[in-house]
């Protein structure tokens, strides 16, 4: 390689890194509403300005004849100022100040939707289970369920997504929420009763998908597939009997571990199943499990 094309190669590799943190400016800009040209001409400008409309088209890679346009609604929208002159060049809003000014106008539009909201007479009732898509709104509605829940909360699940829900989950403790957590992975410190195999996440993902439960109160389910995969999605149930099942699952699972290193969970059952643990086990007792073949001897085969 000779020294004009190492030099030519580190030019590349800087203007790379310099275009990262743009990348990321544009990404969270196009997240409040900015259009993609008006993310990348903002950003452009927060890299070198003041500047011209055709500085800034080379820069962001916008249309001639579109930057115009998309630097003067910058402008009207507070993200940019404009200076007079021959030509024309344009300059960002400081970001502090833009920061304020988007925090400022989404609080204000918040509280108008939710006074709009509390204006409706009546406010339709919400399904008893629904469906979500996408591995982010799996985790945002996962953390509403957590959010809810005022008494008892089971969740089963990986360490990626316990490490997504965690602070919600602290939050719940804080409230003096009762907190079962399993999971076949070795899980991060949380302020729960913790039952884990503690393998490892990897390994375990060659032969298991990533899934999580999440009951609130023995009423609010959520089960979903959190591949981070587009295909991710989960169900949703306020209904209690789906509840019930869910939380049976869990415990099936901790009795089983229990058993394996010999342990008692005798309490941590009677606090996730109530009275249900203790009426079976009086039932058992008392009327002790006959075994019988499942055909009798006139049924057998000669």
């Amino acid at each position: 390689m000779t020294s004009t094309e190492r030099s030519q190669d580190v030019a590349h590799d800087k203007k790379a890194d310099s275009l990262l943190p743009q990348t990321d400016v544009v990404s969270a800009l196009s997240l409040l509403g900015f259009s993609l040209n008006e993310s990348r001409a903002y950003a452009a400008l927060l890299q070198e300005s003041p500047a011209t409309g055709y500085e800034v088209g080379v820069r962001a890679q916008i249309p001639r004849s579109a930057v115009y346009g998309v630097l003067r609604r910058l402008v009207q929208a507070g993200a940019a100022r404009s200076i007079a002159g021959t030509p024309e060049r344009f300059a960002p809003a400081p970001a502090e100040e833009l920061i304020a000014l988007l925090r400022k106008r989404f609080e204000t539009s918040t509280s108008s939707l939710e006074e709009a909201i509390a204006r409706i007479d009546t406010t339709p009732r919400p399904p008893d289970a629904f469906t979500v898509s996408g591995y982010d709104r799996v985790v945002e509605e996962a953390e509403r369920v957590i959010r809810s829940a005022t008494d008892k909360l089971v969740v089963s699940g990986w360490p990626r997504e316990i490490g997504e829900l965690g602070d919600e989950l602290k939050k719940a403790a804080k409230r003096k929420v009762m907190l079962v957590v399993f999971s076949h992975a070795k899980l991060p410190e949380l302020p729960a009763e913790i039952f884990s195999y503690e393998l490892e996440e990897k390994a375990l993902e060659d032969f298991w998908k990533h899934r999580l439960i999440v009951v609130a109160d023995d009423t609010r389910t959520l089960i979903g597939a959190t591949e981070r995969a587009p295909t991710d999605n989960a169900v949703i149930s306020e209904t209690p009997a789906i509840a019930e099942v869910a939380v049976s699952q869990v415990a099936l699972d901790i009795t089983l571990l229990a058993q394996r290193r010999k342990e008692d969970v005798r309490a941590t059952m009677a606090k996730m199943l109530g009275n249900r643990v203790g009426r079976l086990d009086s039932l058992l007792s008392a009327k002790p499990v006959k075994t019988r073949s499942s055909l009798s001897v006139r049924d057998k085969p000669e």
